[in-house]
């Protein structure tokens, strides 16, 4: 299997699953070149995360995108000069 992230080879790998899946180790894949895991649970809030953003899209009608950031004006200052 090739990554997603870098394209660089991944190896089966078992993972220690502590609350959701109710299994203590899971196998899952990870890259030998960046270290990016894919497991069951990964892939679900992935799917998740993919399919609100599905909606999110149908909603607006275009492909929703983060918020630019905001300008922010800085304000000056003045102090008063003791006498």
């Amino acid at each position: 299997m090739q990554c997603p992230r870098c394209q660089g080879t991944m190896i089966v790998d078992h993972f220690v699953d502590m609350a959701t899946s109710g299994e203590i180790w899971m196998p899952g894949w990870r890259c030998l070149m960046c270290g990016e895991i894919i497991d069951p649970i990964i892939e679900s809030h992935r799917r998740q995360q993919e399919d609100h953003q599905e909606i999110v899209s149908a909603i607006s009608g275009s492909t929703a995108r983060p918020p630019s950031p905001i300008a922010v004006n800085r304000r000056t200052v003045s102090r008063r000069q003791s006498s």
